[in-house]
């Protein structure tokens, strides 16, 4: 119970109190290099130039085109860098319209240090909520928790690119796993089960996947609220775009939408998935589609019976934590393009493996989203990645095979008993 994984976090400062103090040095340390990176562009020239993340400047023109033009699919939009389309729902646009208002009055650096500003506060308050979870109350381990969630590759570049990814798993993660307790007594005892997630996915898709999460969830407890939940919030927040612009919300659903090559050449190193993965191998041909469904299959039907088998064995926070997580990885690895920086989820994910006593897989996600990120760092110009060597394919895969055997643990290990997976 929640009581017992109170006690239990409590023994566990205690016992490092030790390491308090270079851990916090450790944590200064890191988040100071993280913003410096962040604020600076690298490699590093002389004077020194400015970082302005590309994925805002796409977000505040977006919103500038969805209310005072019709073609918001239709152009690409000047980045410093590059020119880019916007490819998020017609509500994305409108939640991105206070961005636009700030580059209007104070410029793109203003705007961008601002996206950030919320980019860091709701990466520190995952950090907090998954502390709480493992029943930590301490302002310096939450500091240093912040730190490693920032120093994670899919964090990391989500910051310095300027996305969003952080604060959707936040709206997840915040509906899904907050303990029952402090659910009916904070501000979202008023907010039903699911609402946050539809939000969540009605600003971009892929959060959509947690639907599964919710059929599940209606199959283990017999009560379809949640799910109905996810489903009025993403047709509430759809709907309000389509009353402000129904011409462009219609062509988003019926046209945009099914248009994957959009955003970008499927093969790039650093687009990590299934599908990815057998894009950089040109010699199976059409086969590849096929392979790439039966994937698809796959892995829905083992992670489904993974989250089923958690959720059946208890509905302790850190089981929906672990289950919630687990689905995230549907959209990771069967989206047609899952970018470096989506891995965000990774970070609940190895927290969850933790505190559900799965030590070695956290350790091994640990490592994967620091120094085993290996596709960042692999050769990825002028098409080289259909010829990378065997190994190099492998390198890039890495998050998938960490990804496949967490859920063969799940769907097809021995399940720990109640006490033993739940606390």
């Amino acid at each position: 119970g929640r009581g017992r994984s109170y006690s239990k976090g409590v023994l566990v400062v205690h016992s490092l109190q030790q390491w308090r103090k270079p851990a916090l040095i450790l944590a200064i340390l890191t988040v100071l290099g993280v913003l410096l990176t962040h604020w600076f562009a690298w490699p590093l020239t002389w004077p020194l130039e400015l970082r302005l993340p590309v994925d805002v400047e796409v977000y505040w023109q977006g919103a500038r085109e969805f209310w005072l033009a019709d073609d918001l699919y239709d152009i690409r939009y000047d980045t410093t860098f590059d020119n880019l389309p916007f490819t998020y729902p017609p509500f994305g646009a409108l939640v991105f319209t206070p961005l636009w208002w700030i580059h209007d009055l104070f410029g793109l650096l203003v705007t961008e240090r601002v996206f950030a500003l919320i980019t860091l506060l709701t990466t520190y308050a995952v950090a907090v909520f998954l502390l709480r979870l493992a029943g930590v109350r301490d302002r310096v381990w939450e500091f240093v928790a912040f730190a490693a969630l920032l120093v994670s590759a899919p964090v990391y570049f989500t910051l310095n690119i300027g996305q969003i990814n952080v604060v959707l798993m936040a709206l997840t993660l915040f509906d899904v796993a907050l303990p029952r307790s402090t659910r009916h007594s904070g501000v979202l005892k008023y907010v039903p089960l699911g609402v946050l997630t539809g939000i969540a996915a009605a600003i971009k898709l892929t959060p959509l996947v947690f639907g599964l999460y919710f059929l599940i969830l209606w199959v283990v407890t017999k009560s379809p609220r949640g799910l109905f939940g996810m489903i009025g919030g993403f047709l509430g927040a759809s709907g309000l775009a389509i009353i402000f612009r129904p011409s462009i919300s219609i062509q988003y659903f019926t046209d945009v939408l099914f248009t994957a090559e959009r955003i970008g050449d499927l093969h790039f190193a650093r687009n990590v998935s299934i599908r990815a993965v057998l894009e950089r191998l040109p010699e199976l041909g059409s086969a590849a589609s096929i392979m790439w469904l039966v994937a698809v299959a796959l892995v829905i039907i083992a992670v489904a019976v993974a989250a089923y088998r958690i959720l059946r064995t208890d509905l302790s926070a850190h089981n929906r934590l672990l289950a919630v997580s687990l689905v995230s990885l549907v959209a990771l690895l069967c989206s047609p393009v899952s970018w470096y920086h989506h891995w965000v989820w990774l970070g609940p994910l190895i927290v969850a493996l933790w505190l559900t006593q799965h030590r070695w897989l956290a350790l091994w996600g640990a490592f994967a989203v620091t120094f085993g990120s290996f596709h960042n760092f692999l050769p990825s110009e002028n098409n080289v990645e259909l010829t990378w060597p065997w190994w190099m394919h492998v390198l890039a895969a890495h998050y998938l095979i960490f990804s496949a055997v967490v859920t063969a643990v799940f769907s097809c290990g021995k399940m720990p008993q109640k006490t033993e997976l739940s606390h």
